[in-house]
């Protein structure tokens, strides 16, 4: 059967999608039937835990779509499998080891002693996070999108479950956590037989050379990584610093990306294995033609989202969350502007092509920048602050990488991203933005159906009319995509 990067992207974000739907479901049924502070402590463990993984992990997920797409027989890839595992089972315990230490400097930092009761998420989480997140590269490069599917799928379904049965039964806080890390442990023993069974023999495996050349590889994208995921978290480390448990949780939660941006990764994910060929043949202008188509299919739908999102915010909060989270609106609103960063991985060229310490250097300086300007919006805008300050701190590390990608590959900088193409959406999407801002503050039709559910229909007719506007450039790109 013939597989493209459009039908291997819909498959994969057909998964994602029903992933991250179920996955929200999770998060509003805990943040409904939770409190507060539960929620919060919730937050913190998982905010302590993705920082020091992706310190420690050093970019090894990276090197999966580089070295497992370059290897040419069945042998090699075993071999990088191996050592693959190896060096990443390892390093996740390592990691909840350091956490487990940690705990009182956690406890101390967040003013939060609820967190000593869960030292045992602290200490096997992290191998947990680490294994299963190496599944959908392996599997991608193999070429089993559906395999994906149905593991994400299921992952979650069991997740859900779980939170209905603690909810049924009436069960502590303490009982969802016990069981959400044994259901995610053996999900992760999963993958291990996963990939036994595509790859085939998987041992043991520490070979200092092959090592040091995944190492050489992923260590400037695992510091990168490191900057890039302190730069995400930054603002929740300033709120958790100088807030409460209480507020963190609603910062949390207002700052949740919403799902659309799986539509980018899933194309990242099946145009980075064809990006390294084509960029390893030289061929140089079909790879940025390709990016840029995948760029607009993706934009055409966050960008529309971002601004519903915007305009529908306290409707989109009291759905998801309950009305106890609406003082986050207007950071809500703020991360719904980020979404349109998030369209693609603009290091993808400069990742393919192995300059991965510009990608390293340019997150530094982002980091840098976010790190001055949280703390000094912080004490501008107060709660607000550090959203503003992560928002133009991606901003500027994502132009810089595009001038990066440009002088690398000898493109003008004016052509290496669809400027135009992009502008144009993002001014029918302001028009209409604002034209639906002003229905909906002349008709009340909320006075009749309720809040939510004018927000629901009005965003109907927004979607309806925005498709009319925008189908032919769809229907292209999907075109080029599948050739």
């Amino acid at each position: 059967m013939k597989q493209t990067i459009a039908s291997d992207a819909l498959k994969l974000t057909t998964s994602k999608i029903i992933t991250m739907v179920l996955s929200m479901l999770a998060a509003m049924l805990l943040s409904r039937f939770r409190t507060l502070e539960e929620y919060g402590t919730y937050s913190q463990l998982l905010l302590v835990i993705n920082l020091i993984t992706t310190v420690i992990m050093m970019g090894l997920p990276n090197s999966i779509n580089f070295f497992l797409a370059r290897a040419e027989t069945k042998e090699s890839r075993q071999k990088f499998l191996s050592i693959y595992y190896t060096l990443s089972t390892l390093l996740g315990f390592l990691t909840g080891l350091v956490l487990v230490l940690s705990t009182p400097l956690i406890v101390s930092y967040f003013s939060n002693p609820l967190i000593e009761k869960f030292i045992y998420i602290l200490a096997i989480f992290p191998w947990t996070k680490i294994i299963l997140s190496s599944i959908d590269h392996v599997l991608i490069v193999y070429g089993k999108p559906n395999s994906v599917m149905l593991f994400r799928v299921l992952n979650s379904i069991a997740i859900l479950l779980t939170i209905f049965l603690v909810e049924l039964f009436d069960l502590s806080f303490s009982y969802y956590m016990i069981m959400f890390i044994v259901l995610e442990s053996l999900f992760a023993i999963v993958v291990y037989f996963i990939v036994y069974s595509t790859a085939g023999k998987l041992r043991f495996n520490f070979d200092l050379k092959d090592t040091r050349n995944i190492l050489k590889f992923s260590l400037p994208l695992g510091l990168a990584s490191v900057v890039g995921r302190l730069s995400v978290e930054l603002d929740k480390l300033v709120i958790g610093r100088f807030f409460s448990t209480e507020d963190i949780a609603i910062y949390t939660n207002a700052a949740r990306e919403m799902p659309v941006t799986i539509i980018a990764s899933a194309l990242t994910a099946v145009l980075m294995p064809r990006l390294v060929r084509l960029l390893r043949d030289k061929e140089y202008d079909d790879a940025v033609n390709i990016w840029g188509n995948s760029i607009e299919i993706s934009f055409i739908i966050i960008c529309f989202v971002s601004f519903g999102l915007i305009v529908f915010a306290p409707e989109v909060i009291s759905l998801l969350y309950s009305e106890k989270y609406l003082p986050g609106v207007a950071v809500f609103r703020v991360y719904s502007l980020v979404l349109l960063l998030r369209v693609t991985y603009f290091g993808m060229i400069l990742n393919s092509i192995g300059k991965t310490k510009f990608i390293f250097y340019s997150s530094i300086l982002s980091l840098l920048i976010n790190v001055i300007l949280n703390y000094i919006f912080y004490l501008i805008f107060g709660f607000i602050g550090p959203a503003y300050a992560s928002f133009i701190s991606i901003l500027l590390v994502q132009l810089l990488q595009l001038f990066a990608t440009a002088k690398s590959i000898d493109v003008k900088f004016t052509s290496i991203f669809p400027w135009a193409k992009l502008g144009r959406l993002l001014a029918i999407n302001t028009f209409l933005a604002v034209f639906f801002i002003l229905v909906k503050e002349q008709i009340h039709v909320d006075y009749i159906i309720g809040s939510i559910l004018e927000a629901i229909l009005l965003g109907a007719i927004w979607g309806i009319v925005y498709l009319i506007l925008i189908r032919k450039n769809i229907i292209a790109n999907w075109k080029v995509l599948n050739q």
